[in-house]
């Protein structure tokens, strides 16, 4: 009573205090005869059906089944607010209900609506539902076996290497659809990846390109592309002498050079195996200098940017 009591005093003291309570008090009368004439109206609504489908295991859609179905329901306002203290409702369609037993499954209109009658209220009445009817092919044929390539351009950064092979999770995948489609593919691709200025190893999961009228297992695979860090060496290495006849020694001065290159990190502590090549056959010996070229032999892959120290050395020929 004294809150009450205190408001009234409000009221007497300020007009817009009274006015406030004025406005608030028409409001709310007509709230609840806004309330009372809605919920008393038949209305409509559009509510998003989640769509589950129940399948034999070895039975593969070759296009996609909406995840919703929009479906648009009549009733009395008041019976709405069920919808909204309970769960969406959840519209389950079982394959063999639908199938043609080849190779279509086919829901239209009319079994739509009977189908989710049952998962609404019992009053409400069903105005639509879009898309208007499902209708998807399948197959029941095993998968065929074929071989994943990679779609990759990599490019680590100027002072790092690609050093090995990329590696995939998996070399293969299934493909299902019918059969005169199986016999026409014969391998998959994946998505386009391009990644430059890679400075350490590359792991990504990549999606396998869709067929159309196919489906793939599985839809992804696992690659890595290991890169390395590149470091500045510097080694000697014995002079090879190839393509001398036999009887004849060529010896060279100096027997060695120093090579320089760059090397994987992982590969510092390793034997270079770099070859300096002289190739008898390339000594001009009608030229007054007794010099030959110092080519290079075997590099491995790894290695980058090798140079000798000097590209030719002084030879003496013996014959036996």
């Amino acid at each position: 009573m004294k809150f009450l009591d205190k408001i009234r005093e409000k009221l007497k003291e300020s007009p817009r205090a009274r006015s406030f309570f004025l406005y608030l008090f028409f409001l709310i009368i007509s709230a609840v005869f806004w309330s009372f004439l809605t919920f008393n109206s038949d209305i409509q609504i559009d509510m998003e059906i989640p769509v589950e489908m129940s399948m034999p295991s070895n039975v593969h859609l070759l296009s996609k089944v909406p995840d919703t179905l929009t479906v648009t329901i009549r009733d009395r306002g008041y019976r709405f607010f069920s919808y909204m203290f309970h769960k969406t409702p959840k519209l389950n369609l079982r394959f063999t209900d639908y199938s043609d037993g080849n190779s279509s499954f086919k829901v239209d209109q009319s079994h739509l609506k009977k189908a989710l009658q049952p998962i609404l209220n019992k009053h409400s009445t069903i105005v639509n539902v879009l898309p208007e009817s499902i209708n998807v092919k399948f197959t029941d044929l095993p998968g065929k076996k074929v071989p994943v390539k990679t779609d990759i351009t990599v490019e680590p950064r100027q002072d790092y290497t690609q050093y090995g092979a990329l590696i995939q999770s998996q070399d293969s995948v299934l493909v299902f659809s019918d059969a005169k489609t199986l016999s026409e593919i014969n391998e998959v691709y994946t998505y386009h990846v391009e990644e430059t200025d890679l400075t350490d190893t590359l792991r990504r999961k990549v999606s396998i390109a869709p067929i159309n009228g196919a489906v793939v297992e599985p839809r992804t695979i696992e690659i890595m592309v290991p890169i390395e860090k590149l470091k500045p060496q510097t080694r000697s290495v014995k002079i090879v002498v190839r393509n001398a006849p036999q009887g004849v020694k060529m010896l060279l001065f100096p027997g060695d050079v120093e090579v320089k290159y760059m090397s994987p990190v992982s590969r510092i502590t390793e034997d270079a195996g770099i070859t300096a090549v002289v190739d008898y056959n390339s000594v001009n010996f009608n030229s007054p200098s007794n010099k030959v070229k110092v080519i290079i032999g075997e590099v491995p892959a790894a290695y980058q940017d090798v140079i000798f120290s000097q590209d030719s050395v002084e030879y003496i020929i013996e014959k036996h």
